[in-house]
């Protein structure tokens, strides 16, 4: 019996707590340490219920706005021509040739001189050889020496004086490297120290951009078609903005239905029951601003044009905006005075854009309407950037924009809403 006692009080022992009095402090300072542990991670949890879409102040290509279409989520991405667009283009290089149309060489070089060229130079841009009269006018086919020959200031001078001409393609629609693209793409690693050399070398300023016009130019002088791709897709690269627009459970769909439903061709009723499964998430959710575009648009985002074929319609920047909201683009917005006439009779300007749909429109000092593009929400707009298939559709936010179109003086940027019956 007793040592069955024994046995009994053993076990009872192994199962009770002797605590001395430095025990029990340790102990509870124990409990108190993991309450507090588990009150600050209820607290970060709750911090991440409430604010899901805070984003790092470091991360600069990040932001989160909200405004009368809701909270916008946005991302800065960059855009590059796929390889298979190029293979035509880089295969052959075609050799850099500049037309002057009606006029003789020595207007030719009359025009050179008064920018700048020196009589060297011209001498040897019109070494024999290098040039031909024809009946329409003069066709000059530069040399290596002569386009090597210039200083930024020199190229900047020439090549601004001859755009808008039609003396070559690139002069009239050159690569335009805003703020520090161009110094990105040169340490970007992706060119060779040789081709880098070159590019700084064909480079010239235009306000605070850099330019290049002498791609063909460029081209000859890479061996390699591998090589003569990596660099016209370096050269191709976009900055663009990639949006998204936030969904919470608080969110007031009725109030960013009014927003981006009274609009044609956007079914916002279409939209509205992804929105309403969005918001009975615990921390809502997010949705593409695609589902907010018009057909015309939603197909074109972040897409580069095939190279056009005879009988297509010029896709530039007016044909663009003017087609925005069409089921069916109208090819009429090709011709320039029709689409200044389209503006006239059914638009009004406006001090800001402030609704879905507005448009910016870029003016020379002739008033002349340069480029054009459509408002979205925020400081953002949807654009394309030329009228040549070098130029993707893509979303991008207004002061980059305005720095993609240098001019001096700075051309006036005016914006207008659409009329309502």
């Amino acid at each position: 019996m007793a040592k069955r006692r024994q046995q009994q009080e053993s076990g009872q022992a192994a199962n009770n707590f002797q605590f001395t009095l430095a025990g029990l402090i340790i102990f509870s300072l124990a409990l108190m340490g993991g309450a507090s542990l588990i009150t600050w991670k209820l607290s970060q949890k709750s911090a991440a219920r409430t604010e899901p879409y805070a984003v790092d102040t470091k991360d600069k290509s990040a932001t989160v706005r909200s405004g009368a279409w809701g909270t916008l989520l946005t991302r800065d991405i960059e855009l590059e021509r796929p390889a298979e667009y190029l293979t035509e283009e880089v295969a052959l290089p075609k050799p850099e040739i500049w037309s002057f149309a009606g006029m003789r060489p020595e207007a030719v070089k009359k025009l050179f001189a008064a920018n700048g060229v020196s009589a060297g130079q011209i001498a040897s841009a019109f070494a024999p050889g290098s040039y031909s009269e024809k009946n329409s006018g003069t066709e000059l086919k530069p040399s290596e020496s002569f386009l090597t020959s210039f200083t930024p200031e020199q190229r900047q001078k020439l090549y601004l004086a001859l755009a808008g001409a039609g003396v070559n393609l690139y002069l009239d629609f050159p690569y335009i490297f805003p703020g520090n693209d161009f110094a990105d793409i040169c340490t970007s690693g992706h060119l060779l120290p040789e081709e880098v050399a070159l590019l700084k070398q064909l480079a010239y300023p235009n306000g605070t951009a850099q330019q290049l016009s002498d791609y063909f130019f460029l081209l000859e002088k890479i061996p390699t078609l591998e090589r003569r791709t990596k660099v016209t897709q370096a050269l191709s690269r976009q900055s663009a903005v990639l949006a998204r627009l936030a969904v919470q459970p608080d969110t007031d769909i009725d109030k960013i239905a009014s927003y981006w439903g009274n609009v044609p061709n956007v079914r916002f009723t279409n939209i509205r029951p992804l929105m309403e499964s969005l918001k009975q998430l615990p921390e809502g959710g997010s949705l593409s601003l695609l589902y907010f575009l018009p057909k015309f648009a939603r197909e074109r985002l972040y897409t580069f044009p095939l190279p056009a074929q005879t009988g297509d319609p010029v896709m530039d920047c007016h044909w663009t905006t003017f087609n925005f909201f069409n089921e069916t683009p109208d090819n009429r917005f090709n011709d320039a005075n029709y689409a200044v006439q389209f503006i006239q009779k059914n638009y009004y300007q406006i001090s800001a854009p402030s609704q879905y749909g507005d448009i910016l429109l870029l003016m020379n000092e002739k008033q002349e309407v340069k480029h054009s593009a459509v408002f979205i929400a925020d400081d953002i707009v949807f654009t394309k950037n030329g009228n040549n298939y070098r130029q993707p559709w893509m979303l991008m936010r207004i002061p980059d924009l305005l720095t993609t179109y240098p001019a001096t003086p700075p051309m006036k940027t005016v914006y207008m809403r659409r009329k309502t019956d």
